[in-house]
């Protein structure tokens, strides 16, 4: 399943079902591809990547590049791909830095449309789809199944809640909570992405997204410290938001 102008190192560990296209495809040695993956032509996996079962790279993308960090000073670092994903044409995937934990990660079933940058030590959740030209800088998370619009640019060190979405063409320059719609420039937050959540019924039953409307009303358009609302959502009845913020923000929410 390798095409004759591909080069496959040695000392990389190929699925034989795995097919590796024409036009100077390129495996370098320490990198690892899962059965059924796909690498159109024009691919480079360097080593110290990993991809999944069944993912499909497109035409061009460099997965693996090292890290555009001043601080990388050539240390083994390393880019994992979860399985089922879609890596369309010209997406650049880098490595991890030590200082941020070594590793930039895409879980499963995760859509990077073309020209789209994902940076050093980025964190993508399961089911996640990233919109054409995306550039999202070092240290970005994002959560599952959340929307980003294309031409978006994600500063560093920000995330992107669980179930957000986030418009096209948007400066995104703080964190947008899970859940949330957030548009203009800089973003500002335009209440729940009911689209997402309405497509996992099994999570965010009618009286769940009652209750998230309720709290997004309080955190965002009440005017009163989002601090003290997070810790008076926290006592109430509904257990939601301990749980699911907890799970899916990390405490951050009551960032400015």
């Amino acid at each position: 399943m390798f095409h004759p102008s591909a080069f496959v190192s040695p000392q990389a560990k190929v699925h034989e079902t795995a097919v590796i296209g024409p036009w100077w495809c390129i495996v370098d040695a320490g990198a690892e591809i899962a059965e059924g993956v796909v690498l159109e032509s024009r691919v480079h996996v360097y080593g110290g990547v990993s991809i999944g079962k069944g993912t499909h790279v497109y035409d061009g993308a460099i997965l693996g590049g090292p890290p555009q960090d001043l601080k990388y000073a050539g240390e083994p670092t390393r880019l994992e791909i979860g399985e089922g994903c879609t890596i369309r044409e010209y997406v650049t995937l880098n490595r991890g830095t030590v200082q941020g934990g070594g590793c930039t990660r895409v879980a499963d079933k995760v859509l990077i449309m073309a020209y789209s940058h994902i940076a050093h030590d980025c964190q993508i959740g399961v089911g996640a789809v990233i919109a054409n030209s995306c550039q999202l800088g070092g240290h970005v998370r994002i959560g599952e199944y959340a929307t980003i619009g294309g031409v978006s640019g994600i500063q560093q060190r920000n995330q992107v809640g669980a179930y957000a979405f986030v418009g096209g063409t948007h400066k995104v320059d703080r964190d947008v909570p899970p859940c949330a719609k957030a548009s203009g420039n800089p973003v500002r937050f335009g209440g729940l992405n009911l689209h997402a959540l309405r497509l996992h019924p099994d999570l965010f039953p009618e009286n769940r997204v009652e209750a998230l409307s309720r709290a997004y009303r309080e955190l965002y358009r009440s005017g009163r410290p989002v601090a003290e609302v997070v810790e008076e959502l926290k006592k109430g009845p509904e257990p939601l938001f301990q749980a699911f913020f907890d799970e899916h923000w990390g405490g951050s929410l009551i960032r400015p």
